[in-house]
């Protein structure tokens, strides 16, 4: 009976024995699993990348900034030039009227010893002027002429077929060669009616062959 009290005992003990090495060796196998994925597991290579998503809509519009400071002003510009005086002035000008031409036009064709207007060659040598009760005309022109001696050359002007005084170009022996001459003249009439009124340039070719060169007509309605 002793005997078999302590076989009983020793299986008791043996069966303990089998449990607990068991639960260590599920314990220890547990912790060598989670030892093992931490230093032998490798992540996998990455995948490919996704295409680019659709631009979405814009946003709406911000609201405008607050406006800047008013910049310091600027340098005063310079005064421009005077004005033409007002009508009520003394002799105030009106109207100016300036032509102007650089052509050569030789007179040899024009018979000598009568007056010609330049206008038959240079339409521009000529004015036809609408001016104000009581208003004056002042007129000036300028040209150059080429010339051979012997060679003599008249210039004038006419308002309403009246005659300002004349200018005379000229070259005489023993001179040789062309020459280019300079001429000026200025005329200014009385107060005249208001409507239209005529201004002609002339010429008079006295003697040789003059060429007239660059001319200049300047025309100015005055008024008292």
């Amino acid at each position: 009976m002793r005997f078999r009290d302590k076989q009983d005992r020793q299986s008791g003990q043996s069966r303990m024995f089998l449990v607990a090495f068991l639960a260590i060796s599920l314990l220890l196998g547990l912790i060598g699993g989670v030892l093992g994925a931490l230093f032998f597991a490798k992540p996998g290579s990455q995948g490919e990348q996704g295409t680019q998503g659709l631009q979405g809509p814009q946003g709406p519009q911000g609201i405008q900034g607050a406006q800047g400071e008013l910049g310091v002003a600027g340098a005063q510009g310079a005064q421009g030039t005077q004005g033409i005086p007002g009508v009520n002035g003394i002799n105030s000008i009106l109207q100016v009227i300036q032509n102007r031409n650089d052509t050569a036009q030789t007179t040899s064709s024009y018979t000598s010893m009568q007056w010609f207007n330049m206008s038959v060659f240079d339409r521009s040598m000529n004015l036809s002027v609408t001016l104000r009760q009581n208003s004056r005309i002042f007129v000036q022109f300028s040209s150059y002429s080429s010339m051979e001696a012997p060679g003599s050359l008249w210039l004038r002007i006419l308002v309403d077929n009246n005659s300002s005084s004349m200018s005379i170009v000229s070259v005489g022996p023993p001179s040789a060669g062309a020459f280019r001459l300079s001429s000026h003249i200025e005329f200014l009439t009385n107060s005249l009616s208001s409507g239209q009124h005529r201004i002609e340039v002339q010429f008079l070719r006295e003697s040789g062959s003059p060429i007239i060169l660059d001319r200049t007509l300047t025309f100015m309605e005055i008024i008292s």
